[in-house]
C-alpha cells in the first residue's frame, strides 16, 4: 500500500515566503528580505534575542504555534492559522505616527503581498477572510518596555483558514 506524502506546512510556507519581494523599512532606501520563522511566543522571544545581534530580523513573518492540521488524501487544511507580521520600532513613537510609518509603509504592504501570494500560488486555497489585530508598540512585557532580548515592535496578528494541495509549488512572480 502506497502512502501519500505528508504536507509539511512550515516548509510550504517558507518556500512560498521566499518569493516575497524585498521590503523597504521605515524611511531607509535599503531593502530587506522578509524573514520567516515559527514557534510559540517563547520561541519568538528567543529568536529575536539571538537574531537582532547582527541585523534586525525585520520585516518578520512568524507562524504562531500551536495550530491544528487536518490532512486529507491530496490536501491539508489549517483552520485559524495565525501569522504575526512585525517590524522593529521604538517606544517613543505615538500610535498616529506608527500607523503612518510602520503600518502604512511596511506591515500593510507585507500583508497585501502575502494575500497576493496566496491567491497566485498553485498550491494554496484561501477563503479571503482575514481577522487582523493591530499591535502598536507591542512587546511581551506587560509594561511595553524593552527587556532582555525582547525588542519593541509594531505588529499585525493575522488569522485565517488555508488549504494546501499536495503538488509541486510553482514560483510566484511579483513583477
Amino acid at each position: 500500500m502506497a502512502s501519500s506524502k505528508i504536507i509539511r506546512f512550515e516548509e510550504s510556507l517558507g518556500e512560498m515566503f521566499n518569493d516575497l519581494p524585498m521590503m523597504n523599512y521605515e524611511d531607509s532606501s535599503d531593502s530587506y528580505k522578509v524573514v520567516f520563522g515559527c514557534g510559540d511566543g517563547k520561541e519568538l522571544n528567543s529568536f529575536l534575542k539571538l537574531a537582532h545581534r547582527d541585523t534586525p530580523p525585520y520585516p518578520l513573518i512568524w507562524l504562531l504555534y500551536p495550530y491544528t492540521e487536518l490532512h486529507k488524501k491530496k490536501e491539508m487544511e489549517v483552520s485559524n492559522c495565525s501569522l504575526i507580521l512585525a517590524v522593529q520600532t521604538n517606544s517613543s513613537m505615538q500610535n498616529k505616527e506608527r500607523l503612518a510609518t510602520t503600518f502604512e509603509n511596511v506591515l500593510y504592504p507585507l500583508l497585501e503581498n502575502i494575500k497576493y501570494l496566496f491567491h497566485s500560488a498553485n498550491i494554496v486555497s484561501v477563503n479571503d477572510e482575514y481577522t487582523i489585530v493591530k499591535h502598536p508598540n507591542y512587546s511581551h512585557s506587560e509594561e511595553g518596555a524593552e527587556h532582555a532580548g525582547t525588542l519593541i515592535w509594531d505588529a499585525l496578528k493575522v488569522d485565517f483558514d488555508i488549504k494546501l494541495k499536495d503538488t509541486c509549488y510553482r514560483k510566484v512572480n511579483f513583477n
